[in-house]
């Protein structure tokens, strides 16, 4: 960034100043979630978040892109799918992607994708062609998986925990899953409890699950 007198050549990415919520890896690109902004470094400088010239955009230049909704859109995580990245704000999820087979600044859109709480404390997790993540709003957690998840159109979103719905602690902290063995576990930090979700697939049809608990001898600081 350059100022002479009262001009800007190039500005600075928009996470300087700012809280950097989570850096994940997206497109040969590493991306820094912060406030309500998507900024993106050069493909393959994972470390430059800076563009080559202040008066013209290239296809390799940094994306520096916000989340626009009527609610508040701080971004929390994202996660990767075939059709872009899905991002995570308390209240939202949107998908980050592209029309075209280049990725730049240009190119690059965020599409609004649907309107379940997050809880933010925990991550989202892929259990192989489908993703899932928490939901701490009411009086307990909720477990959704998202499936179908394409750049135009609805996504599938089921509750799966609907029917042990009063069996599950609100405030879960910790998520973690196997799968290629069909495991995703939950718990609290500091407790005994361990929330297990066994389910098995057959191409894209769900042949069985399941939930139970183990209580264990000790307390649970963290699991993977």
């Amino acid at each position: 960034s350059c100022n002479c007198g009262n001009t800007t050549t190039v500005p600075e990415p928009s996470f300087v100043g700012k809280t950097i919520n989570k850096m994940i890896f997206f497109r040969n690109r590493m991306v820094m979630l912060s406030d309500e902004n998507v900024i993106m470094s050069r493909p393959g400088d994972f470390y430059n978040f800076w563009p080559r010239s202040a008066i013209t955009y290239t296809a390799t230049d940094v994306i520096d892109i916000s989340c626009s909704s009527e609610k508040p859109a701080i971004v929390w995580d994202g996660i990767q799918v075939n059709s872009g990245l899905v991002l995570f704000t308390k209240t939202q999820q949107f998908m980050l992607t592209t029309d075209s087979d280049v990725l730049s600044p240009q190119t690059a859109k965020i599409n609004a994708l649907a309107a379940y709480n997050f809880n933010n404390k925990t991550n989202p997790i892929s259990l192989g062609t489908t993703i899932g993540f928490l939901d701490n709003a009411g009086k307990y957690s909720r477990f959704w998986e998202v499936a179908k998840i394409l750049r135009e159109g609805e996504p599938i979103v089921v509750d799966q925990t609907k029917i042990v719905s009063k069996l599950f602690d609100k405030d879960l902290e910790l998520i973690s899953n196997s799968r290629e063995n069909g495991y995703i576990f939950f718990s609290k930090k500091g407790t005994n409890t361990l929330y297990g979700y066994k389910y098995f697939n057959s191409s894209e049809e769900r042949l069985q699950q399941a939930w139970f608990t183990w209580e264990l001898m000790g307390t649970i600081e963290h699991h993977a």
